[in-house]
Formats: C-alpha cells, structure tokens, sequence
C-alpha cells in the first residue's frame, strides 16, 4: 500500500509489518567533501553527511538543529558534529597560519 506521498510502503505478512521507503535520486553521483573524514565522529555520522550532501561549509553555516533534522538524528547528535567539526577546522586552519596577499 502506498500513502499520500507515494513514498512510503507497508506490507502485512503473517502479523509482522514491513514498511520501506522509496528514495527518489536526482543527482545520483554526489560530490562527497573528503574534509569531513578528518573530523572526529563516527565513521557512520561521516557517511550520513556526505550522504546528505554536507561539506564542512554547509555544516558551519548551519545551525546543530537543522543539521540533526536534515539527518534525521537526535538535536544532541547535530551539537556534536557542529561542535567536533569547527575543532577540526581550528586544527587544520589555525589564523596564524593564513596568507594575506
């Protein structure tokens, strides 16, 4: 049975439900932002992100909340990987390090 949205299907074998959702791709081949692996997350939040279409930039420029409802994550969860990449960008692109030209 699909619902409104055409998107979501359930299935009813022998009393065991089974829902799926269908997932509509338009850009199949993304660009994945190899920074992200360089923060220090899990491997499985990393690849969420970059599933997600994340790069570090999107990431800073957004708020913890809105990173964890993109994700579908708990809003703790959205703290952290905001928290943990702008520390890692503080590593790798410390101001004393910038060249002014």
């Amino acid at each position: 049975m699909k619902n409104k949205n055409n998107n979501l299907t359930k299935a009813n074998y022998n009393n065991l439900t089974i829902t799926s959702k269908v997932y509509t791709f338009s850009n199949i081949a993304k660009w994945k932002d190899p920074r992200l692996e360089l923060v220090e997350i899990p491997k499985g939040l990393i690849e969420l992100l970059q599933n997600a279409g994340f790069t570090i930039e999107n990431i800073l420029d957004s708020e913890p909340s809105k990173i964890s409802e993109i994700l579908g994550i708990d809003s703790y969860v959205g703290e952290i990987i905001y928290k943990e990449t702008s520390k890692t960008i503080s590593k790798i692109n410390p101001p004393d390090l910038l060249l002014i030209n």
